[in-house]
């Protein structure tokens, strides 16, 4: 009987193994097509990433000969144009057309070096003289409605939005550093929080060797507070700097001229925009569209900070025929543009108000910022 039962017992243990066995091998034949399933997927996901990738990429190359070998010059010189002001894509006009016709393209005429700013045309003090309309507007058309001295302005364009910032009394204006020169520079809420200013936009451009986008080290002559950086530095493309008086001069100026005119805050940039009421003719400017800086001066003295947004969806970016035309709307008598693309921001009420057109959306490191207190 004993005996009996011990079979039985060892029948069942070996019953159970077998079903565990076949349970075992069940759940594992399962995990497997559970796999294969998951690997599928993320195949034909892949794929469909690649294909997608190359038929876009075919569609963007066929716009592109499109554009650079179409019938319209205008539209191809505004591509290419486009393309030159960005750090990442001046390559892919290479990718249809020669060095030669490039060069041919990208020529502009060179401007008159010859600029010096008539401060006879600015009067610091005529805000005083005229205290506006009956509705408290000035001559041109704004109110400061919270009498801060700064009245703040949404832009709106063909194709493009922007933001400018009217800084009543120049004085107000100056150049912000970062707290080393030749490191790393400064976002723009930084430089405004070093300062204890209400806010600014992006100034000069910066020296780029390593391609690290560091932002410390100006390009070309930066003067802040008085005191003169890369001095040695030739006129670049243009230089915005404010006297001890308010008064913003604009030129392709050298250190002496800068020690000349008494200028106490002032960068390196270009192209000069609006010299002493008059634009800067069409032929002297290149037609890429993009985000862009600029400052620029009324016949009162207030001081214009002009931000535009671009390479958005509700803002492609502007010309610099564009950024003339709405400084002179604002009575800019003399105007220069400021380092534009990922760079451009503008800061105010504690906050960014533009959209910044960074691949990471993040704003950059800056080599010095307009800043008002």
């Amino acid at each position: 009987m004993k005996k009996k039962i011990k079979d039985n017992e060892t029948e069942n243990t070996v019953h159970n193994i077998e079903e565990s066995s076949e349970i075992g091998e069940k759940e594992l034949r399962e995990k497997r097509l559970k796999r294969r399933k998951r690997q599928r997927f993320w195949d034909r996901v892949a794929g469909f990433i690649i294909v997608t990738g190359l038929v876009v990429g075919c569609a963007c190359l066929t716009l592109e000969y499109i554009i650079v070998k179409g019938p319209s010059p205008a539209l191809r010189d505004m591509f290419i144009s486009t393309m030159d002001e960005t750090r990442r894509f001046k390559f892919i006009p290479q990718i249809f057309l020669t060095a030669d016709e490039l060069k041919e393209i990208r020529a502009v005429e060179e401007m008159d070096k010859d600029i010096s700013t008539d401060t006879s045309l600015i009067n610091v003090h005529a805000q005083d003289e005229n205290s506006g309309g009956e509705d408290g507007r000035d001559d041109y058309g704004l109110v400061d409605e919270d009498g801060d001295g700064v009245i703040f302005v949404d832009i709106k364009g063909n194709g493009f939005v922007g933001y400018m910032l009217v800084i009543l009394d120049p004085t107000r204006v100056f150049v912000g550093m970062p707290d080393s020169y030749g490191g790393v520079g400064l976002r723009l809420d930084e430089y405004v929080d070093k300062y204890d200013a209400l806010g600014g936009i992006n100034a000069g451009g910066f020296r780029d060797d390593g391609g690290g986008g560091l932002g410390g080290i100006p390009e070309g002559i930066a003067i802040i507070d008085g005191v003169v950086y890369n001095a040695d530095a030739g006129p670049a493309n243009g230089f915005a700097g404010f006297d001890k008086d308010g008064v913003l001069h604009v030129g392709f100026y050298s250190y002496d001229d800068c020690v000349a005119c008494n200028i106490v805050n002032g960068v390196s940039f270009g192209p000069i925009l609006i010299s002493n009421g008059e634009p800067t003719p069409s032929e002297y400017l290149s037609t890429g569209v993009n985000p862009r800086t600029a400052i620029a001066q009324r016949a009162d003295g207030a001081v214009l900070m002009l931000v535009i947004d671009g390479r958005q969806v509700h803002s492609i970016g502007a010309k610099y025929q564009d950024v003339i035309d709405v400084l002179l709307d604002y009575g800019a008598v003399n105007a220069c543009n400021m380092d534009g693309g990922s760079s451009t921001v503008m800061y105010y009420e504690d906050r960014y108000v533009n959209s910044c057109s960074a691949e990471n959306g993040q704003p950059r490191p800056l080599p010095d910022a307009f800043l008002f207190r």
